[in-house]
């Protein structure tokens, strides 16, 4: 830019309004214009200045902390940095950045005395620009502060919503209490403070024992607020005696009706006579469980995929039966142990889940669910996991 077309720029600058072409002029040849590179400093926080910048074009950024809040402020072309560490004559109080590629005006302190600050309509500027720019970054920090306000406030919520969430199911080192007939062991583990996944276990009477394990489609709240809906649904119904090959579809019509988000789960869940061994359960797309039957190793149970609960209107939900015989087991599980995925993104899969299981005998289902939970974080590691899994493994010992 010509010295010429610069002169014009400038003129137009606030910091000039009231100084003639000739006094602008002679403010220009006294400074030096220097350029800066994105990224590049301009002003260190706590150093001595003897300069007054004036931003001729390109960006600055103002970095600002308060609170343990850092904020970023930009300064625009027309806008000056230095004056305050020049009027208190005390050191520069941030951190000023080239943001974009800038050209910045270097006016020297004698001149900013001399030729600026000694003038009515100078001083005048100096001041209006100074009250606009604290103003600015006053109304900045306190944005800032709000958003991290509101961040810890979401925060809390959402770790109350996920201690909400952890206690609404049974504690699973105890699913059912007073049955030397079963051995049962529960966990949950969320990617999240909150998320989809849950079971249930629920002594009925004296026969009979229910279990189910669910995942919900989609993340966080939306997930979290919908499992709930799902779990309490299905504990109102099987606890009031509710014939089980209703249980299902009756949630299922009740979230079809009022599902405007077209939010949908899957669920396995069962019924089982403690005294005859006969297992009766229903699938609703879920993952199929492991049985391990008859003293052989685990394998996949064949059952139908089912229908997703929350998609179809009057879907069916047929009830299928198994006959347990004593030391037989099932593991159920969702979908985050096969999808679990390590740094290389391979994901544990089946498979490998089924070789974990049938490695070693396991005397209880505790620690056959914490060998299972072991090797997927070993195969992790340390990459990060954006689903949650839930366990629920039950042992059958009969009368």
């Amino acid at each position: 830019m010509a010295t010429s077309s610069l002169l014009k720029t400038i003129t137009t600058f606030s910091l000039f309004q009231g100084f003639s072409p000739e006094e602008v002029w002679q403010i220009l040849a006294s400074g030096k214009v220097v350029q800066l590179k994105p990224g590049e400093i301009l002003i260190s926080p706590g150093t001595s200045n003897d300069t007054l910048y004036l931003l001729i074009d390109g960006e600055l950024r103002v970095v600002l902390e308060k609170d343990e809040v850092e904020v970023s402020i930009p300064i625009l072309p027309g806008e000056c940095l230095g004056e305050m560490s020049l009027v208190v004559g005390g050191p520069t109080s941030a951190l000023a950045v080239a943001h974009h590629i800038s050209r910045v005006l270097f006016i020297p302190e004698d001149i900013f005395w001399n030729q600026l600050a000694v003038t009515r309509h100078g001083v005048r500027n100096l001041l209006s620009m100074m009250a606009q720019r604290l103003q600015r970054n006053n109304e900045e920090l306190i944005k800032k502060v709000e958003e991290q306000l509101k961040y810890q406030l979401l925060e809390k919520e959402l770790e109350t919503a996920g201690k909400i969430q952890s206690h609404i199911v049974p504690d699973g080192k105890n699913l059912f209490p007073n049955c030397p007939e079963v051995d049962a062991y529960a966990l949950m583990n969320q990617a999240r403070e909150v998320g989809g996944d849950f079971y249930d276990a629920l002594v009925l009477d004296d026969d009979h024992v229910y279990m189910a394990i669910g995942d919900v489609s989609g993340k966080g709240m939306p997930a979290a607020l919908f499992m709930m809906q799902i779990f309490t649904s299905l504990r109102l119904l099987i606890s009031n005696n509710t014939p089980f090959e209703e249980v299902l579809p009756s949630v299922n019509n009740m979230l079809v009706r009022n599902n405007g988000d077209m939010m949908f789960v899957s669920i396995f869940a069962g019924v089982l006579n403690i005294r005859t061994g006969l297992f009766r359960y229903v699938n609703a797309g879920h993952n199929p469980p492991f049985a391990a039957l008859g003293g052989d190793d685990f394998k996949l149970l064949n059952l139908p995929g089912g229908t997703l609960i929350g998609i179809l209107d009057q879907a069916k939900f047929p009830v299928t039966e198994l006959q347990l015989e004593p030391g037989d087991s099932l593991l159920l599980y969702t979908d985050g142990i096969p999808e679990a995925t390590n740094s290389e993104h391979i994901m544990f899969d089946v498979a490998r889940t089924q070789y974990v299981l049938n490695k070693e005998y396991h005397e209880s289902m505790n620690a056959l669910v914490q060998s299972l939970k072991v090797a997927v974080e070993a195969f992790v590691n340390k990459a990060p996991q954006h689903d949650d899994y839930t366990l629920f493994a039950l042992r059958y010992h009969g009368n």
